[in-house]
């Protein structure tokens, strides 16, 4: 994970806040199966809510935002969330359109990227600066017994 990566693990609510995301909109996608980077989908891993997590989320209500259905959103931020993932420390993704129809994710300085114009790029250094001031204001108004973890 990069350095100057968040210190916090959320819970969904707390996740949801943070990253300005529709609650009820999250838990349709992950009932309908359309949200595959939900932390603790995967046998053994923690049901809360790292960096990286907490990003491609606020992805997803971006792509929500933009008009796209939950399916849709989720798939794209979960393409978001392995891109972030196997890329730490990139300072951008994007959603670009592919000369066959198709979309792809894309990280800044990717080689073989598309030369297109229709993209929706993300900044996430921008992204992360957002994430920790709302998790800052957050643990500010909760009280140390609440679920957020702000150590």
């Amino acid at each position: 994970m990069a350095d100057n990566s968040m210190r916090f693990d959320l819970w969904l609510a707390d996740a949801c806040r943070t990253a300005d995301v529709c609650y009820d909109d999250l838990i349709l996608t992950i009932a309908i199966g359309g949200y595959p980077c939900l932390p603790g989908s995967a046998p053994g891993s923690s049901r809360t809510f790292d960096e990286t997590d907490l990003l491609a989320l606020y992805v997803y209500g971006r792509l929500l935002a933009f008009g796209l259905n939950v399916l849709r959103a989720g798939e794209y931020a979960s393409r978001v969330h392995d891109a972030l993932r196997a890329n730490a420390d990139t300072t951008s993704v994007a959603i670009v359109a592919t000369s066959h129809g198709g979309k792809r994710v894309v990280v800044e300085g990717e080689p073989h990227a598309p030369a297109r114009s229709e993209k929706i790029a993300f900044d996430i250094s921008a992204i992360r600066r957002f994430l920790n001031r709302r998790i800052e204001h957050l643990c500010e108004e909760q009280p140390q017994d609440q679920s957020m973890s702000c150590s």
